[in-house]
């Protein structure tokens, strides 16, 4: 019984501790966000168990940190440059790396309290919103918490591969969703794996659910797979659009498309390429030119426009099938709506149990939010933007509901709200 007590005490955060590195190409850039990811991961398991992080876990997070912050500047560009192979370079915008690891460091060196003050000094308004979001929520247990990720959980970054969950923001969503609620569900545009949601996660694997590719494809918090059923003939197709797809990006002068934003993925009946990233880091011209190689290819292959639907964000590309409707033989896009009522459907959530909490940041997450309110009673919403329509379109939809303007914000009030 002593040893099984002391195995369970033993802290096991830095088995593989990250040294000083010289980072000179985009390879090493993921390799090193995947070795923070490594040890950020077990870093969140003993914080929930309520275990002391060691010293040499957070230095190995500054090491992290230094080699990001001596990446090379150029000289005319002010930019950061990396090498894409030998020959050339491409400028990179670490803003979100190097923030998000001060954060980290801040937070285990000084503590929760101390570090929700460090974000009160950045953020405008910071207090009046948490008050106000706890106010309203305080004492309530939710049914579901239905959420999308990058923008509304997660603060943006230029690249989807870099954009590694910070462990502060593990811990606040962990302990919501633990304490908080039963079914605690993510639902992201991005691919599930390789590379996708569960790729940049860091929470524990056995709380959340998590959906990708709008919710046609989620893992339960068992592990078990599940997916929304594609007919045969539109499964060929999209694997022929990926073909022409991955032929596109192949051509030296539009390679560098694979590096920026969300790249190049391919999602479970949907595809994505980046046209351009938060930076604007892509001439327009040469944006809007990859944006109509695109659409060509796409009326070549469904010259009817019955089986795939583009959606332009202005950074991503969305290449989405089509679903069949059954009533009247059209078919619609299928966002995140579809996604939802696919997911309640399969977990046999409780419809008349409440509250639910719907949390987004953009357009895509209105149908999943009125999916919601059409499906279950008592719901409750927070979204995270400055766009005014938006949060009109959000206060109709949703009258019992919270507009906030940082992912930050809405991290603290949960966090706060699961204590």
């Amino acid at each position: 019984m002593q040893q099984l007590i002391l195995k369970e005490k033993k802290l096991e955060t830095c088995t593989s501790p990250i040294t000083l590195q010289d980072i000179r190409t985009l390879k090493e850039l993921y390799q090193l966000k995947s070795e923070t990811r490594d040890l950020r991961q077990p870093i969140v398991r003993n914080i929930m168990k309520q275990r002391v992080v060691g010293q040499q876990c957070i230095e190995s997070l500054k090491n992290a940190l230094y080699s990001l912050e001596t990446i090379h500047i150029d000289d005319y560009t002010g930019q950061r440059v990396l090498r894409l192979d030998g020959r050339k370079q491409i400028e990179v915008d670490l803003t979100y790396e190097i923030r998000e690891l001060k954060k980290d460091i801040y937070y285990l060196e000084y503590g929760e309290d101390h570090f929700i003050n460090y974000l009160a000094k950045f953020i405008p308004d910071f207090r009046k919103y948490v008050n106000e979001g706890i106010r309203k929520l305080r004492g309530k247990s939710f049914n579901a918490f239905i959420t999308d990720r990058d923008g509304t959980t997660n603060n943006y970054c230029g690249r989807y591969r870099s954009s590694v969950q910070p462990i502060y923001n593990s811990v606040f969503l962990s302990r919501f969703a633990k304490n908080c609620c039963r079914f605690p569900i993510f639902i992201t545009s991005a691919p599930l794996k390789d590379f996708g949601i569960l790729n940049v996660s860091i929470n524990p694997s056995d709380i959340f659910f998590y959906a990708g590719s709008k919710g046609r494809e989620f893992i339960d918090p068992e592990g078990e797979f599940h997916s929304y059923p594609i007919d045969e003939h539109k499964q060929e197709l999209i694997h022929l659009l990926n073909e022409r797809m991955r032929q596109l990006l192949e051509d030296p002068c539009l390679e560098k498309f694979n590096f920026i934003g969300s790249a190049l993925q391919f999602k479970f009946g949907q595809t994505t390429i980046a046209r351009q990233d938060i930076t604007c880091s892509i001439n327009p011209e040469e944006s809007t030119a990859l944006l109509e190689k695109v659409e060509s290819i796409v009326k070549e292959i469904d010259p009817e426009c019955r089986n795939f639907r583009i959606e332009d964000t202005g950074l991503d590309i969305e290449i989405i099938l089509t679903i069949d409707k059954k009533k009247d033989n059209s078919v619609k896009d299928f966002d995140k709506g579809d996604g939802l009522e696919f997911i309640c459907n399969k977990i046999d959530i409780d419809r008349e149990c409440g509250p639910n909490l719907v949390c987004g940041d953009t357009a895509s997450d209105i149908p999943m939010l009125k999916k919601a309110v059409e499906l279950c009673d008592d719901v409750w919403a927070i979204f995270v933007t400055r766009d005014e329509n938006l949060a009109k379109e959000v206060q109709q939809i949703c009258p019992k509901s919270m507009i906030v303007p940082s992912p930050d914000i809405l991290l603290t009030i949960l966090g706060l709200l699961s204590l």
